[in-house]
């Protein structure tokens, strides 16, 4: 059973470097700790691209994302992630007097963020606890779930500034300074 905790879409039609986009936010996710692992075990569903010669490329990118506490396993956080792209095509721009080849179009991300109870159907198996499910987390596990979602709206607020920070939005937050210094791709101007 899943319960719908945040929804949000962030859209850009400008000037965007796709590939470190990508890999920035895959990195950041996985740093997260969303998936396992970073590259052969990251849950990418589907990618699908489609060029064609007048409206540049088309491109769907799925991620279904899973973090479990370790403390509790009623729970788990779902984090549906889909990448977007529509009329991106190559361009050419010129920073800090060099030549830097990205991309121009409409990128935009859809992420929901979802609470799945039961995600390894141990209630559900018995039918005992089948029976009592619905109470068991109405009325007594209530006040844990809300407590459990309002973290996980502050993580999915976070994921949505860093996304428009990587797409170079304007934010409504106050840039922090990070504890560590930056590895992954800050501005794809900078490599």
């Amino acid at each position: 059973m899943d319960i719908l905790v945040d929804k949000w879409e962030v859209k850009a039609t400008d000037i965007i470097h796709i590939n470190a986009f990508y890999v920035a936010l895959h990195d950041f996710l996985w740093r997260e700790e969303y998936s396992k692992g970073k590259d052969a075990e990251f849950p990418e569903k589907y990618y699908w691209e489609s060029r064609t010669q007048q409206g540049g490329r088309e491109m769907w990118v799925w991620w279904r994302l899973f973090k479990q506490k370790k403390a509790n396993s009623f729970y788990i956080r779902h984090l549906v992630v889909d990448v977007h792209g529509v009329g991106v095509s190559d361009a050419e721009v010129m920073k800090q007097g060099k030549k830097w080849k990205v991309q121009k179009g409409k990128v935009e991300v859809l992420v929901k963020a979802k609470l799945r109870l039961d995600p390894d159907d141990q209630w559900q198996k018995n039918w005992f606890l089948k029976a009592i499910f619905e109470i068991f987390w109405k009325r007594f596990y209530r006040k844990l779930l809300d407590m459990h979602k309002q973290e996980f709206i502050k993580d999915s607020y976070r994921i949505q500034e860093n996304v428009k920070r990587m797409m170079e939005l304007n934010t409504f937050s106050v840039p922090k300074k990070p504890f560590e210094p930056a590895r992954a791709f800050g501005s794809p101007f900078e490599y």
